[in-house]
């Protein structure tokens, strides 16, 4: 029976002027299969009608167990997250992005899972890729191959730490917040890291440094639906350059953070730092950035111009030798 002082779950759903997409949001979180959750909404002052919306499904579901209104925008998602895991009462946290949907089964296979297999810090899905209105995209995010698309359990555990040096030393490979189920308690332990302080990739922080603390457990179902905006044409190019800019700072200070962390070969690490400066060079960003950003890879490795002909080197045999490292790397596009 669902008691909403002691939940197994914490469903956060973090907003920000998306009042169109909560209804739909909201209603594929309270219609799942599995209800032993608390459901926590926090708005990050909204400028449309999204507040209302939070608080009329505050009357009429009690696993609502509160909506948080901001006075004023935070100016970074990752600080909604932390807030509403310092808010969490349940074993286990769903971060339900309010522009997101999910199937109806999301919990109940997820949570299955977790309670399965003790040591994995979080699970992820397979997502939809789907546009503002919901229609579903020529997009495949998972590619997944015909193994994984196979497997008969539809579901593989990791060893985090291998994980995260095969896959979140690249590119951030948890893409999308809302196809994830991860536990609490393996959350607290990265509480205090700089996640939750950055702009653009406290997610790929966040879901690096979670599985250091456990296993990771890959869902070979699409359970969300993970939508994607058209882009916004702007003028302002100067503005775009300069986040551009910062979003590669980040980037490349968390690839230099895991150093410590991860068991790497020179190799791999060389390849890392080429692939930056393959990126970089060839972005059409303002001069005064992109030598920035070069002179900030120099100072992590002084060997950048070897790295960069390394990098194309093994870019062009990779199709030939499958034992070589493919790079997957999407970093602030």
């Amino acid at each position: 029976m669902h008691d909403i002082k002691n939940p197994l779950v914490s469903v956060i759903v973090p907003n920000y002027n998306y009042a169109k997409y909560l209804p739909l949001r909201i209603e594929t979180i309270i219609k799942q299969s599995f209800n032993d959750f608390e459901l926590i909404l926090l708005d990050d002052a909204s400028s449309d009608d999204s507040v209302k919306i939070l608080r009329l499904y505050q009357e009429v579901d009690k696993r609502v167990s509160c909506v948080m209104v901001n006075d004023y925008n935070s100016g970074s998602p990752f600080k909604q997250w932390q807030k509403g895991i310092e808010l969490a009462r349940g074993k286990y946290i769903w971060i339900a992005e309010s522009d997101d949907y999910a199937d109806f089964s999301f919990l109940a296979k997820t949570v299955s899972l977790m309670e399965q297999h003790p040591t994995a810090a979080y699970c992820f899905t397979g997502s939809y890729i789907v546009d503002e209105v919901g229609n579903m995209l020529d997009k495949d995010m998972d590619r997944w191959t015909k193994k994984q698309q196979n497997n008969l359990m539809k579901y593989k555990l990791f060893s985090g730490t291998n994980y995260a040096a095969k896959n979140l030393y690249w590119t951030n490979y948890v893409y999308n917040a809302s196809g994830v189920l991860f536990r609490k308690s393996s959350s607290l332990k990265i509480f205090n890291t700089r996640w939750a302080t950055m702009r653009y990739c406290g997610d790929w922080w966040f879901w690096t440094f979670m599985a250091l603390q456990g296993d990771v457990i890959e869902v070979y179902e699409r359970l969300n639906n993970f939508r994607q905006h058209s882009q916004s044409v702007t003028i302002d190019s100067k503005q775009d350059d300069e986040a551009y800019g910062a979003c590669i700072k980040e980037c490349i200070d968390l690839t230099w953070t895991l150093e410590n962390y991860l068991p790497l070969s020179i190799y791999k690490r060389l390849l890392c730092y080429g692939n930056y400066y393959k990126d970089i060079k060839r972005k059409n960003i303002r001069n005064e950035i992109k030598q920035n950003l070069l002179n900030e890879l120099e100072e992590r490795c002084y060997m950048i111009k070897t790295a960069y002909y390394l990098e194309r080197v093994n870019k062009a045999l990779s199709g030939v030798f499958p034992f070589l490292c493919r790079i997957k790397t999407e970093r602030c596009r």
